[in-house]
């Protein structure tokens, strides 16, 4: 897919953002980092070509571009996974440990905070099942198999088996 002008980016994002904007998971992380909900407004976002569906970078949020070929309507989860990003590396106690090693990705600990987040907010605006429909798909994209899926499967539906 083509470049997007930030212009034409820009009224996607914030249709996203307000829906993010008014999911209680969001609300909560918010507050657990000691920001207003309006901060959001402010955090950098854009579309540009990855390797993955998004990625957090010094505090700025990036998305693959190939998310607007549907439109980027059902991808507002993955706002809440990177905002944690955000949050972690704008508001925590130190340097975040990257993620490019896609065998030590699901090991994370800032990984595993966005998958958490992410998996509570699919579970909270489209319920639990799909929920776990998302974290089976990662776990298949990951290649992870055995008692191993399962040990990870609890790890990134955390938050969200709290709900269930």
């Amino acid at each position: 897919m083509a470049k997007i002008s930030h212009k034409k980016a820009l009224p996607i994002l914030q249709k996203a953002l307000e829906k993010v904007k008014k999911s209680d998971v969001v609300a909560d992380m918010c507050k657990e980092y000691g920001v207003d909900l309006d901060y959001l407004d402010l955090i950098p976002m854009a579309f540009a070509d990855l390797d993955v569906s998004a990625r957090t970078e010094k505090g700025c949020i990036y998305f693959n571009i190939a998310l607007l070929e549907n439109g980027f309507g059902d991808d507002d989860h993955y706002m809440a996974h990177e905002i944690v990003h955000h949050f972690q590396q704008c508001f925590g106690d130190g340097p975040t440990k990257g993620s490019r090693n896609s065998e030590e990705y699901l090991d994370n600990e800032f990984e595993q905070e966005g998958f958490q987040a992410q998996t509570d907010y699919i579970s909270e605006t489209r319920g639990d099942d799909a929920a776990e429909e998302y974290v089976e798909q990662v776990l298949d994209h990951h290649d992870v198999d055995g008692d191993d899926r399962e040990e990870r499967r609890k790890d990134l539906l955390n938050i969200a088996y709290q709900l269930i």
